[in-house]
């Protein structure tokens, strides 16, 4: 009990002191802001999706679309060609994109990216496209899965494993597993009925968590094949399995962004500024996830 006592002086000390000292200093409110491009080629696809944003003071509320540079000029160059983009708003906030669809990203090609901003600043990355892969015929996920009866043993069934070709030097890869749809379920049946989906229970799900309604989940994998693993689907239903051969920046972006908390400037690739520039070839394939009870 004296101890706590003591506890408790110190505090209000404490407390009485910053009180004071916050009375004579002022509140500092100088701040530099920093500009971060996000940008992503993939291989065979239209270039889109190049994101310019601006840091803000915590000072004030965060709003993302007060952060997003809607007058910079974006160029690519790759292969000889320069392409100017264009802003446009999306659904998620903005982005940069090739009006000119038929300009496809090409595969073993170095890209680099030079944003300028109204202010003069400039931000440049660079980029060499990994080469164009597949799934190994009769090989890919299977469309139609059916999730065991028995949740208390869930056995990985070596039958549904998946395979892809190797592409060169590629020592990881990034496996993307997307629930198209969370409500509708019955639709897709042949034939069709009224059933709406519903979400997989998992013993260590935590509803509190901002990564439970989450629609996406990635991981890193070191090898050219990989199992169907039924912990990892959060809804019964349609889903979208992608496998990403990512070059270097993409791949320290990514462990920058999803095990970490700080920015880390040695797993960045633009210069001028902070960010990521950085693309990859990709095999994608969709598949239904029977329920196990109706």
């Amino acid at each position: 009990m004296k101890y706590l006592r003591s506890i408790i002086k110190i505090s209000a000390l404490a407390f009485f002191l910053i009180t004071l000292a916050s009375c004579s200093d002022d509140v500092p409110t100088s701040y530099t802001s920093e500009y971060v491009v996000e940008g992503y080629l993939f291989v065979d696809q239209p270039i889109t999706n190049i994101v310019v944003t601006r840091s803000l003071p915590t000072t004030d509320t965060f709003k993302f679309e007060n952060s997003l540079v809607k007058d910079a000029t974006v160029e690519i160059t790759g292969d000889g060609e320069t392409f100017t983009l264009v802003y446009r708003s999306t659904p998620k906030g903005g982005e940069y994109y090739l009006p000119d669809t038929t300009k496809l990203v090409k595969e073993k090609t170095t890209y680099q990216i030079r944003v300028t901003a109204k202010d003069g600043k400039v931000m440049t990355g660079k980029t060499t496209t990994p080469e164009l892969f597949n799934w190994i015929p009769g090989r890919e996920p299977r469309t139609l899965i059916q999730y065991p009866k028995d949740t208390t043993n869930l056995l990985a069934d070596t039958s549904l494993t998946f395979e892809w070709t190797k592409t060169g030097r590629q020592e990881e890869y990034l496996l993307k597993l997307q629930a198209l749809d969370t409500l509708e379920y019955g639709k897709y049946l042949d034939p069709p009925t009224p059933e709406s989906n519903r979400r997989i229970e998992r013993f260590f799900d935590q509803p509190d968590s901002p990564q439970y309604t989450e629609t996406t989940q990635y991981v890193y994998w070191t090898s050219n094949s990989a199992p169907v693993v039924w912990n990892a689907f959060q809804w019964f239903g349609k889903y979208e399995v992608s496998i990403l051969a990512a070059d270097d920046n993409f791949i320290k972006w990514s462990k920058s962004r999803w095990i970490g908390n700080q920015y880390d400037p040695n797993l960045g690739s633009i210069s001028g500024g902070v960010g990521v520039f950085a693309s990859a070839a990709i095999v994608t394939q969709q598949m239904f996830l029977l329920k196990n009870v109706k």
